[in-house]
């Protein structure tokens, strides 16, 4: 409300101060309390026109922010999802203890009536796991050197358009765009980070249950050399890792 519209109504109230006795009757009021009264509502209703005109003007900021690369670095931030989905439950276990005892068994007496062929099987298993650790830390060290140099033009982008924002809220639409920017580099880094802990737990359990499997074969052939009546035929299947 503009100052002359507040003129008006400081007179309106004034005028009504003077008005005859009995054209006030029966009417009981502390005129001092009514004409601060008045200029509270006038101060309020000026405080809601300026608001209205801040929003009105925002509005039209947001509008007129025609450049966005939000819906590519969605798109980008879904392709981890996507690579660590195919693992199939490796990443959702809350306990994958387990899950690693039974594909790499560290104990020797789980390798105690195993046989070759059972052995090689297994190896065959861990083979293919560890094929599939290398094509997931490859893909995603893959989709990261492909986001480094579109990452740079994005912030350069993000950086004129922000310094030539026509208003508050364009350079903060800008300076949330970084932010999001910067949030999926954080992701990317850290699906980095997972996908070698993997490849490093994985090659850890496999050389842990190797090691298991030589020990019950070293503890089988001391027991071969202890037991004289056992045919010496059964010694020809003590070390199958030799012709590997």
């Amino acid at each position: 409300m503009t100052r002359s519209k507040k003129r008006i109504l400081i007179v309106a109230a004034t005028t009504l101060l003077f008005l005859p006795v009995a054209a006030r009757a029966d009417i009981v009021f502390d005129p001092t309390n009514f004409v601060e009264a008045v200029l509270e509502v006038a101060d309020d209703v000026e405080m809601v026109d300026q608001l209205y005109q801040e929003v009105t003007n925002g509005v039209a900021m947001v509008k007129s922010w025609n450049f966005t690369q939000l819906p590519g670095l969605l798109q980008n931030m879904n392709v981890w999802q996507q690579v660590f989905g195919q693992a199939g439950t490796i990443y959702t276990s809350t306990d994958p203890g387990n899950s690693l005892n039974s594909q790499y068994p560290s104990d020797p007496t789980s390798y105690a009536s195993m046989t070759d062929a059972s052995y090689q099987s297994m190896q065959s298993g861990w083979d293919q796991e560890e094929r599939n650790v290398l094509i997931e830390n490859r893909t995603v060290q893959n989709q990261t050197y492909l986001n480094l140099q579109p990452t740079a033009q994005r912030i350069q982008s993000y950086v004129e358009h922000s310094n030539s924002a026509s208003g508050a809220t364009a350079a903060m639409q800008a300076g949330n765009e970084e932010v999001a920017t910067l949030v999926a580099q954080i992701q990317t880094l850290q699906a980095q980070e997972i996908t070698d802990a993997r490849a490093e737990v994985e090659r850890n359990a496999r050389e842990q249950a190797e090691q298991a499997y030589a020990d019950q074969q070293r503890q089988a052939v001391r027991g071969d050399w202890s037991n004289p009546q056992q045919p010496t035929g059964s010694m020809v299947h003590a070390f199958p890792m030799a012709n590997q």
